[in-house]
C-alpha cells in the first residue's frame, strides 16, 4: 500500500500498478446534472483557502440552500488506501483516500455517507483518533489505513455533509512549478493537479463544460480552463507571502498569518489581495481593484519587482469577483514594495476618501509589515 511521510514523497510498493501513460479516469464521479459546477483550482475563501486552493470542488446547492444527497462514484479503477470520519455537534461525514497506481493520490471530502463495504472495513480496521477545537466546536476525527479495490463507477458515498464534494487530487511524477521555496508546503502540496485532465479527451469535454463560478453562470475560458493554484512569478509581487518565521511545513497550518497577491479563479486577469490578519487596519479578507499596465498606481502584481518603489493601490472594487467570490472594501489604501526578492513590504495607509494621488509622496512607516517567500 501507499506509504506517506511528511518528511517526503510518496513511496509505492507492489501492491499499487505503476502508473500508465495517458488518461487515469473512465468516470465523472457525479452525474452532470447532479451539480451546479466543479470549482477550478485557485478558489479563494479566507482563511481557509487564503491562498489559491490545491483541490477542485463540486458545487451542489447555492448559498442557504440544504445540500442534497447526490451519488458520488470512483473515477476509475481505484484502490482505496484511508478512510476518515469526523463528527461534530453539528455535522459528521467522511473523507476518502484513493490512488489509481503508485505515483497518484486523490481523495473526496464532504461527504455525507459512505458505500456500506467501505463502512464495513472502516468498523473493521484499527482506528487513530483525535480531537480538536474550531469555530463549529469539538471535532473528533478518526483515521483507517485499508486496501480496498474499487471499480470504475462503483458508489464511493454521497454528498450532503453542507460543503459540496472536494475531488482533490496530487501527481508525484510532476515536476512542480509556479512555487518560489517548495521547502515552506506540505510535502506533497506543490504536486496537486486538476483531474479534469486525467479524463479521455470525450470525457474532458464534458467535464470542462462544468468548470465555472460556484453557481455555474460564468465559465473559466482562460487556459488552463481547469484552473491555476501555483501563482508564484519569482522576483516579483505575484504569488504567496508568509508571515516571517511561520509556514506550512514546519510550524503552523493556519493560514490567516499569511497574505496572497493572487488573481480570481475564473478570471485571472482580475488580481485579489487575499489578507490574512497581520496588516494593521486591513480586515481579513478578499480585495479586488482595476489593474493598470503602466505607472505606479494600481499595477499588476506580475509588473512590481524589487527596483527601490513604492506602489499604491487604492479604488476597491465592490461585490464579488469574476467568479463570485466575496470582495471587503478598505477605507484608505494599501502601499507595496519589494525590499528584495524574496522580501514584500505593506501598509495601509489614509482614510475613507483616501487615493493614491491624494496621499503623495509615498513613504512607509512603523505600521508597515513584511511578508517573506
Amino acid at each position: 500500500m501507499l506509504l506517506v511521510g511528511c518528511a517526503g514523497l510518496a513511496q509505492s510498493s507492489p501492491a499499487l500498478p505503476p502508473c500508465p501513460e495517458g488518461p487515469l479516469y473512465t468516470v465523472i464521479p457525479m452525474a452532470l446534472e447532479d451539480f451546479l459546477a466543479f470549482r477550478p483550482l485557485g478558489f479563494l475563501s479566507v482563511p481557509t483557502h487564503l491562498f489559491p486552493a490545491k483541490h477542485s470542488s463540486f458545487s451542489i446547492a447555492l448559498p442557504g440552500e440544504p445540500t442534497p444527497e447526490r451519488a458520488v462514484r470512483f473515477p476509475g479503477d481505484v484502490w482505496v488506501t484511508e478512510i476518515w470520519s469526523y463528527r461534530s455537534e453539528k455535522q459528521a461525514g467522511y473523507q476518502l483516500y484513493f490512488q489509481p497506481c503508485d505515483r497518484v493520490r486523490a481523495y473526496f471530502f464532504h461527504l455525507k455517507d459512505i458505500s456500506e463495504s467501505l463502512k464495513a472495513a472502516f468498523e473493521q480496521a484499527p482506528k487513530e483518533c483525535f480531537d480538536f477545537q474550531d469555530s463549529q466546536g469539538v471535532i473528533v476525527k478518526c483515521r483507517v489505513q485499508v486496501l480496498v479495490k474499487a471499480v470504475a463507477g462503483e458508489m464511493a458515498g454521497v454528498s450532503g455533509d453542507g460543503a459540496g464534494v472536494d475531488f482533490g487530487m496530487a501527481d508525484f511524477r510532476i515536476e512542480p512549478s509556479g512555487l518560489v521555496e517548495l521547502s515552506h508546503y506540505p510535502f506533497d502540496y506543490p504536486y496537486y493537479v486538476s483531474p479534469v485532465e486525467y479524463y479521455p479527451p470525450e470525457l474532458k469535454a464534458q467535464f470542462e463544460s462544468k468548470l465555472a463560478s460556484w453557481d455555474g453562470s460564468t465559465p473559466r475560458t482562460a487556459e488552463p480552463r481547469s484552473g491555476v493554484y501555483r501563482t508564484d512569478v519569482a522576483t516579483t509581487a505575484q504569488g504567496n507571502w508568509f508571515w516571517p518565521g511561520v509556514n506550512l511545513r514546519t510550524n503552523s497550518a493556519d493560514l490567516s498569518f499569511h497574505l496572497a497577491l493572487v488573481q480570481d479563479y475564473v478570471d485571472p486577469e482580475q488580481p485579489v489581495f487575499s489578507c490574512g490578519s497581520r496588516i494593521p487596519g486591513v480586515k481579513m479578507g478578499l480585495y479586488s481593484f482595476v489593474p493598470r499596465d503602466a505607472g505606479d498606481i494600481n499595477r499588476r502584481f506580475r509588473d512590481v519587482t524589487a527596483d527601490g518603489k513604492i506602489y499604491c493601490y487604492d479604488g476597491w472594487i465592490s461585490g464579488r469577483t469574476t467568479g463570485l467570490l466575496p470582495l471587503w472594501q478598505l477605507d484608505g489604501v494599501l502601499l507595496v514594495g519589494l525590499d528584495d526578492e524574496r522580501t514584500l513590504r505593506i501598509e495601509k495607509q489614509g482614510e475613507a476618501g483616501s487615493t493614491c494621488e491624494s496621499l503623495r509622496p509615498w513613504r512607509f512607516t512603523t505600521n508597515s509589515v513584511t511578508f517573506e517567500r
